[in-house]
């Protein structure tokens, strides 16, 4: 066969007799499942949120993170999950008698990581790099006891699991150690110490417990840690953080009532919905359940939550 004949239509017909659906496009409707828009209101529609809500709850059970102390909020990727922390955390200026937000961040960290101090100098707080020698060779006990977190001013300290760009991992007992302020910054600051940590290189070849590590906002991609699909990736966050993440803008499902002509606007209930504006990549959702899937095959283990 010549190159033109090759490349016609007929002969592709001929190589693949499904092309059309070999005519009977409504018998492949009925046998297959159809996903539709998660926003509207039919049976395609809620097949979609049922699955995209079991997807949410595979994250979680993965990771170890209770369903009731965490959610999980779909990003395009750990780049969008961090902006996302970086826009919505109520940074605090310094005001008379009261120290400003800090945000902290170890020195080696991604530059998606380092560029939250934009956002975050721009409200009024002061940006401090950290070495990884200083969070513990500077701990010391912060004022008025262990732990103590006089002031209501918030605070971010941001490090990576696991280095991007050396491969270096780093002790996941940082998380409580800001939290309860016994290590560099956060035992110099009063306030309260919120953590993100990259996990998006670690999770592609380490576990991640967080019953153990409870950071307060968790970035990940899922093609790190399956290779596909891309463009898609996820913040999971404990809910009581999340109370604090503000937003100015909605859109898609992210506002449960608003009035077009006044200034009113009531946010969606859960914390995946608020921060999830449009429609998220449910296919490719869907698709991070064969990834977890095919991990199970290859790893013969399955997280699954402990219940207390």
């Amino acid at each position: 066969m010549d190159f033109r004949s090759l490349c016609s239509f007929e002969s592709f017909r001929s190589s693949w007799s499904r092309y059309g659906y070999e005519g009977d496009l409504q018998a492949e409707v009925e046998r297959q499942n159809l996903y539709g828009n998660p926003h509207s209101h039919h049976p395609s529609s809620r097949l979609t949120q049922d699955t995209v809500d079991r997807v949410r709850f595979r994250v979680l059970q993965h990771f170890n993170a209770p369903p009731d102390e965490y959610s999980v909020i779909f990003t395009s990727g750990c780049t969008a999950a961090l902006r996302l922390v970086a826009e919505s955390f109520p940074w605090r200026p310094a005001a008379e008698g009261e120290a400003g937000s800090v945000f902290g961040h170890l020195t080696d960290s991604h530059t998606s990581v380092v560029g939250i101090r934009g956002p975050a100098c721009a409200r009024g707080a002061v940006a401090l790099p950290v070495s990884p020698q200083e969070v513990e060779g500077r701990a010391r006990r912060p004022a008025g006891g262990e732990g103590a977190a006089a002031g209501r001013t918030p605070h971010l300290f941001s490090y990576p699991a696991q280095s991007n760009f050396s491969g270096r991992k780093y002790p996941l007992g940082f998380v409580r150690g800001i939290q309860a302020r016994r290590l560099y910054p956060a035992c110099d600051h009063a306030g309260r110490w919120l953590v993100l940590l990259d996990a998006a290189c670690l999770v592609g070849c380490s576990p991640l417990d967080l019953r153990d590590c409870p950071a307060d906002f968790v970035p990940i991609s899922f093609h790190k840690m399956f290779g596909f699909p891309t463009g898609l990736g996820a913040l999971l966050v404990r809910n009581d953080a999340a109370a604090m993440l503000t937003k100015s803008y909605f859109g898609g499902g992210s506002a449960a009532a608003y009035l077009s002509g006044e200034d009113y606007y009531v946010p969606a209930a859960s914390v995946s919905d608020r921060f999830e504006d449009g429609t998220v990549s449910f296919l490719d959702v869907i698709a991070v359940n064969h990834g977890f899937e095919a991990l199970h095959r290859i790893t013969g283990t399955r997280t699954t939550l402990i219940t207390e």
